[in-house]
């Protein structure tokens, strides 16, 4: 099995663990503003269900091929990140997306979070799955997707995100 993936956040010294600490502060490439997200993107964190039969799913495959049973609705879209920006991973050295979240939508965000401490969620990007993490803490700023292959992935989907060249 693929190895585990890891969502890192940088909100309250808290994060999204999956399988080992959360690595150091990100090294950011681009403007620490970053680039305002395309509303068509479709970036969702979801709630994985423990239940495929839940009502209320929306099934995707996770990197492995696995069938990965989201709970609708997302509780994290496209509408509530302000910027990503492309990040290193100082463990690895691969590159990182960084989402920075509206502060409209950060209180949202927080209870959303909170509520799920200990949880299983996915990130996705249209109808692919790039991590699946478990809650470690609860955030609302900001987080780092880690886990990614390589640099050269978080450029690529930098670019499928924003429609501009990291």
């Amino acid at each position: 099995m693929r190895s585990c993936l890891l969502i890192a956040t940088m909100m309250l010294g808290a994060g999204l663990g999956a399988c080992s600490q959360a690595p150091p502060a990100p090294a950011v490439s681009d403007s620490p503003a970053g680039t305002a997200p395309l509303a068509q993107a479709r970036i969702q964190m979801r709630e994985v269900a423990e239940d495929s039969r839940r009502p209320g799913v929306t099934t995707l495959k996770d990197r492995d091929g696995n069938a990965l049973s989201l709970i609708e609705p997302a509780f994290i879209t496209t509408a509530d990140i302000a910027a990503v920006a492309v990040g290193s991973d100082g463990a690895t050295g691969n590159g990182t997306l960084i989402l920075r979240f509206t502060d409209t939508a950060a209180p949202r965000i927080l209870a959303a979070t909170e509520a799920r401490v200990a949880r299983r969620v996915a990130l996705t990007i249209g109808d692919q799955v790039l991590n699946v993490a478990v809650i470690a803490g609860p955030f609302a700023q900001s987080m780092q997707v880690t886990g990614l292959d390589s640099t050269e992935e978080a450029h690529r989907l930098y670019t499928e995100v924003t429609g501009k060249a990291p």
